[in-house]
């Protein structure tokens, strides 16, 4: 299982590496939206976790871009993000992330979600 994590903050970066290492998921980094494209076509990740405030192209924009392109458009998306407020949550569900994670999260809550977004890809495409 191969996740990107995108994610302006090395240190939020480091972390998340460490934690999807240490469960055995196989991790690519990306610093910011704009890297966001190559990177899915060159590593074909099973899930993005993706933050939403980051200069340049923000995880919005990134966002949008993932679910309009059909390359792409199907991996999962996490949105982890320090933006909490109820519409956040909507926006992000209505634009295709499949779960919304707000910052700071547990290490335990992170890889649940994780490994529901995987259970919850794998049943759709049972069911396509």
């Amino acid at each position: 299982m191969r996740i990107l994590v995108v994610d302006d903050h090395p240190d939020i970066r480091m972390l998340l590496v460490s934690i999807l290492q240490r469960a055995d998921y196989e991790v690519i980094e990306a610093a910011d939206g704009t890297t966001v494209e190559t990177w899915v076509a060159d590593t074909h990740p099973d899930l993005i976790i993706l933050d939403l405030t980051m200069p340049g192209m923000d995880g919005w924009e990134t966002l949008e871009q993932l679910k309009s392109d059909p390359t792409s458009q199907d991996i999962p998306v996490i949105i982890s993000s320090a933006l909490s407020e109820h519409e956040d949550l909507a926006k992000a569900r209505d634009m295709g992330a499949i779960d919304y994670i707000p910052k700071p999260w547990s290490s335990e809550d992170l890889l649940e979600r994780i490994r529901w977004a995987i259970t919850n890809r794998a049943k759709h495409k049972k069911s396509a």
